[in-house]
Order: structure tokens, then sequence, then C-alpha cells
């Protein structure tokens, strides 16, 4: 690639460093063994904490309230999939199908160059000042995912074809392979964004690495013994090479954070959501109809789901026979595609919302964390609840169910945080939101909204990943005039885009939902230079998509491949 020989530009400077799904629960242990040298002075030269993310804490969201500074019931983005008013049809999200101007945006507006790669939710590109590379929501195949289109033929010819996807899943034998490509997606990434920072000009860089959110939902139990699906000969083998593999990372943290250093830029490291082990999945359909809010029809093909369905005859059933068998393969192994029909072969076989009495049905659940939906009147395409006070006195049945219903282990509550959408949204699109929020109150169990009736339990012991998303990300930063070993706390997700427009000399639009961490900054640093606001409107209404039927189903595969949507 060219050198551009980048030229001092006036203002702050800042580099964003996204480590989807880091979470400080994994990254604090290998500190103290000294494996994550440079996150370590990162965290003693400059400020960290935690960075509590949306509800649910779902990729897609997350990503989106970063980038825009919003909550989602002003940029319209609850789950991978929105559902497009007036009548609910539902696609993958895209970029068009997003409110909200992304903080980098903002910056190009007021002159500032960006560089921007692989963020989440940012298919198609758009034309700014500068470059974007966009994330892994890109339709396989398509080569217009960068602006300007020239850049990937540049990066292509000094790097060679661009790693855009993870694609492994793990099963019993395959972690190296996982490992493996884990390794190559992570090398390939950080040669493009060394090569971009260190050839561009810029004022603010952004780059994001998938790698660790896919390691740690597929082998979260090689870093963990007390996970039930920890395999001690697996663990010999493999659990040093996972740890070399954020050894790794941590090495490019090390060579990113020096290249800001050489710009005179602040270092900014952070997650969309956190991370953890889980254990058990809890099926929130079948809770629904154990609680007689979802109703099965009773045709003939119906009935003989359920009379299986009843034996056990389960997609969980048949995932755990298909191990014992040596074919686990199967989640994933033709690719994304092939776990598209194999899905679509499933919910044939096996009950499914095809099989839900919707004349009798009140809720459901759709949605990779599981959320509720009322039967809505006019909304839902068979609608039973009507506006107004009935939908209340059902949500209100709803809640009151979900708190009274005791964990099968512990005998406490199972359902900690449970909300009407209102409570924690606000905007435009709150009634694209689910009618009932709701987490468990131990996130070790999460809730398997992947296919519809996986098991005819209410809960069941986990397979494929091991481990899932927390409420509580990462943050860390450092840089002038940054205080050194500071504790931030109380910091959400929102908070990000005006404290980069902050940083970066920039008005902070007064409609952002977040606000500047004036305590990262040290004492006196914001009296010199107080927060500047503007009354730049952020919510302009989302685009109707401009991708065909057969390019979001593309999507839909790829987020099928890795388990997040059904």
């Amino acid at each position: 690639m060219t050198d551009d020989h980048p030229e001092q530009t006036s203002g702050k400077r800042v580099m964003v460093v996204g480590l989807d799904g880091a979470t400080w629960e994994r990254l604090t242990p290998w500190i103290r063994a000294g494996y994550l040298p440079n996150l370590e002075r990162l965290v003693d030269e400059g400020a960290s904490g935690r960075l509590r993310t949306v509800v649910p804490p779902v990729t897609a969201p997350a990503w989106t309230t970063f980038m825009t500074g919003l909550n989602p019931g002003r940029h319209g983005v609850f789950e991978f999939i929105v559902r497009l008013q007036p009548d609910f049809h539902e696609v993958p999200v895209n970029a068009t199908l997003r409110d909200g101007i992304p903080v980098w945006t903002l910056l190009s507006d007021e002159g500032r160059k960006v560089i921007v790669v692989n963020v989440p939710v940012t298919y198609p590109p758009e034309a700014i000042n500068g470059i974007q590379i966009s994330g892994f929501l890109t339709p396989r195949g398509r080569r217009d995912f960068t602006h300007p289109p020239e850049i990937l033929d540049e990066l292509e010819a000094e790097l060679g074809p661009y790693e855009l996807y993870h694609g492994e899943v793990y099963r019993p034998g395959a972690a190296g392979a996982v490992l493996d490509e884990l390794y190559r997606v992570f090398d390939y990434r950080l040669r493009v964004a060394k090569s971009l920072a260190g050839k561009k000009d810029w004022d603010f860089f952004m780059v994001h690495f998938w790698g660790v959110d896919r390691a740690q939902h597929e082998l979260w139990h090689l870093g963990d013994p007390e996970h039930p699906a920890y395999d001690v000969a697996e663990g010999k083998k493999h659990g040093q090479r996972l740890i070399d593999y954020y050894s790794r990372v941590d090495r490019g943290l090390g060579e990113l954070r020096e290249e800001a250093r050489r710009r005179g830029a602040v270092f900014l490291l952070m997650s969309d959501h956190g991370f953890g082990p889980i254990t058990r999945f809890f099926m929130p359909n079948v809770w629904l109809m154990e609680q007689g809010f979802l109703v099965l029809r009773s045709d003939p093909v119906t009935s003989l789901k359920k009379l299986a369905f009843r034996a056990g005859l389960t997609p969980a059933a048949a995932y755990r026979m298909a191990m014992r068998l040596g074919l686990a393969k199967m989640r994933l192994s033709g690719g994304f595609s092939s776990r598209k029909g194999l899905v679509d072969q499933v919910q044939r076989i096996f009950l499914s919302l095809s099989d839900v009495d919707w004349n009798r049905t009140r809720v459901f659940s759709k949605g990779n964390y599981g959320q509720f939906y009322v039967n809505l009147k006019g909304r839902e395409p068979y609608g039973t609840v009507e506006p107004g006070d009935e939908y209340e006195a059902v949500r209100d049945h709803v809640i009151d169910r979900l708190k009274a219903t005791p964990d099968p282990e512990s005998g406490e509550p199972f359902f900690g945080e449970v909300y009407r959408r209102e409570e924690i949204y606000d905007g435009p699109y709150v009634d694209l939101a689910p009618d009932v929020v709701y987490l468990p109150a131990d996130m070790s169990a999460k809730a398997l909204g992947t296919l519809d009736f996986s098991s005819n339990r209410f809960i069941e012991s986990t397979y494929g990943n091991s481990g899932d998303h927390r409420m509580e990300g990462i943050m860390a930063v450092a840089g002038d005039p940054i205080r050194a070993g500071h504790r931030i706390e109380g910091a959400t997700i929102m908070d990000l885009a005006p404290t980069i427009l902050y940083m970066m000399d920039c008005p902070v639009p007064r409609a952002m939902d977040g606000r500047v961490l004036t305590s990262l900054f040290e004492p006196g640093a914001v009296r010199e230079r107080p927060v500047q606001f503007s009354d730049r409107e952020l919510v302009r209404g989302i685009g109707g998509g401009t991708f065909s039927e057969e390019e979001n189903e593309a999507i839909r595969k790829h987020l099928r491949g890795v388990g997040y949507v059904g």
C-alpha cells in the first residue's frame, strides 16, 4: 500500500480498539499471571473499568448504541433481526436499517479524517471523509464493503484476500481448528489495522476484532476447569494455546497503542458486552406454553409433533445423539448454508412457531435472547390481544409469572431484571421492541432462542457453546489528559460516542442519550476546556433497506451459522 506520508491535522486524535465480548472476568486473572503485559500497562497508565451494555446484551444493538450514543429506542436496533413497519416484515439488520448518526460521521462532518475497520452494522459502508471497511454482516461474496472501493484492492495487493469472517465452531475434537482460525483472522486484521494506521492520515481510527467473542462462545470451557464441559485431555492439549491467543491479541494491542502514541492519540480499548460461562439453556416458548400464554394447534401433524415432544424426541436430544455418534460437526460442518438447511429440517420435523394456534396464543418469544412479544391485534398477523387495558393486563401477568418462577436447582427466583419495554427504551422505535424484556438472575443460564422448542423441559444442560454474553464489558483509556490509575464507575456503552467527541474538541449533540465521562480527565482539564454542545438532530428515520431477499437470506445463513438467529 502506498505510504501517504501522514500530516499533522488540527485537534486531538483518538484510536479506538473494539475487542468484541472482552471481559475483565477472563482478562484479569491472565493479567495477574503475566500473560497480558500491554493490557496491564494500559490499566496502570490510564483509566479503566466496567462498561454496562444494552439490555439484553446482544451484539448488533450494542455496537449501534456505541456508535450513535443513542439507546435502542432511538436507533431502532434491538436484535440481529429488524421487524420493519408497517407489516413487521423481518430482515437482518444492516446500516440502512439503523437510525442515528455514527460518531465517525459526526467527526467526518467536522472535517476530521476517519478510518473505521470492520465494526458491525456498517454494511453497506458510507461515504465518509476517510476510509470505512464494513464488518461481518456483509453478505458473502460481495466486494463493495469498503469506502473508497479501491482500498480493498490496495489491501489485498499487500496482504492477500480479505479475512472478513469467522466460520469455525466448537465440537469435540475440533478445538484446534477453531484456534487455527482465531489466530489467522486476528493476524490478518491486525496487519490491516497497522497498515492503515501507519500509512494513512487520520484523526479518528477504529478497528474491531471479533475473535475474542468467538473464542469465548466456542472455547470458554478450555480456560475454565470448573465448567461442566471442561475435558482434562482437551485442556492439556489446547488450554495453553488459548491463553497464547490472548497473548497474541495483547501484543497487537501494544503495537497499536505504540502507533497511537506516535500520532499523539488517546488510546481507547472497549468491548460491546462482557462474557461468562453458560451451563444451562432455558426455553422461553416452553415456559410460555407451561404458563398458558402460548397454545399449540391440534391438527394431525402438530399432534404427532406434540407426541414426539412429550416423549423427549426434541432437537436437544437429537443433537446429543449426534455428539455420541461423532456427528456433532453437523452444527456447521458444511458452512453457514448447511446449518440453515439443518435448522429448516429441524423446524419441519419438530415443534416450531408454525405449530402455534395463534387464535389462542397471547404471548410468544422470538430472538436470540428469547424476549417476549404480546400477540397484539393490529400489529401481529393473527393478533388476539386488544391494545390498551388488555395489553397491559397481559404484560402484567407475564411479569408476575416471571418473578414467581423459581430456579429448579436453587429455589431462588430464576429471572432477575424484568422490564416493560418503555422502562428501558425511549424514542420513536420503542414500538419495535419486545413487549417484555428480561434477564435470568444467574447469567450462566442462557435463553436458547435460535430454535422455537429445543427441549420439552424449561431448562436443559448446555450443548455446543460454553460461553455467552454478560452485561458488563470493559473500558480502558490512556493518553493526555487521561487520569492515570483512575477507576471508572457507572459508565455505559452510550457514553463513549459523546466522550470521543469531547476528546476531539468537537461539539456533542444534546440529542445523545449518553454523557461525557468527565471523570476520566485530569482535574482542571474539563474546567479549562468545557464540553461544547450542539443542537444537531440525530434521529432521521430508518431507510427501507437496499438488499434483495437473496442477500438478506445470505446474512441470515451467516448469523445462523454462529448461532445468533434461528
